[in-house]
């Protein structure tokens, strides 16, 4: 079958297993959960949450706040109505209660998802720094690169070094530069 939070696809099996297991939660239980997931709170208060259920190991709690993640995230990734996810979820055999709530959450962090990818949709990761450095001992004509960014969603700095031909360093400081050009020109635009 087609659903719409899932790109107008099937659904994926773990998802299928996540859901069903957390359909035997009673509707108060699930609701907790899901405000705590919603809440993005530590996953340890999952396990307390969780801890008289048949989901209170450590890997089935991760896999119930993952499902809820995964089925929020994709009803917004996919413009699929807080209705329409409720009816998604109770072909798959969702309770109803269970899928009224998620549907109510969608809704409810639906404008701040839309909110944050307005702002950061196009980032992948923030650029903080670049250095340069002559390549590795014993080869020729290659330039390191290291560039520091901060990834958009974890907030962790990452570093990548790249090897770069010296005779390709001015072609691609070139076209930086035209990238950077055009990108002023847009934002030029945009204020007008």
């Amino acid at each position: 079958m087609k659903f719409k939070f899932c790109s107008d696809g099937d659904c994926p099996l773990w998802v299928l297993a996540a859901l069903h297991a957390t359909s035997s939660l009673p509707a108060q239980l699930f609701s907790t959960l899901l405000h705590h997931v919603v809440e993005e709170q530590l996953d340890d208060g999952i396990m307390e949450i969780l801890k008289e259920t048949n989901l209170s190991s450590r890997e089935e709690c991760a896999r119930a706040a993952a499902v809820l993640r995964w089925t929020l995230k994709q009803a917004h990734r996919c413009a699929c109505s807080g209705v329409q996810l409720a009816r998604d979820l109770l072909v798959l055999g969702v309770p109803r209660a269970h899928a009224a709530a998620l549907a109510e959450a969608a809704e409810s962090t639906r404008e701040a998802y839309v909110k944050n990818a307005r702002e950061h949709g196009f980032m992948v990761n923030k650029l903080t720094d670049i250095t340069t450095a002559p390549g590795p001992e014993g080869t020729v004509d290659l330039v390191k690169i290291t560039l520091y960014s901060d990834e958009m969603f974890t907030g962790e700095q990452k570093v990548t070094d790249l090897l770069v031909d010296k005779l390709l360093m001015k072609t691609l400081l070139e076209e930086l530069k035209s990238a950077r050009k055009k990108m002023d020109e847009l934002e030029t635009e945009q204020d007008q």
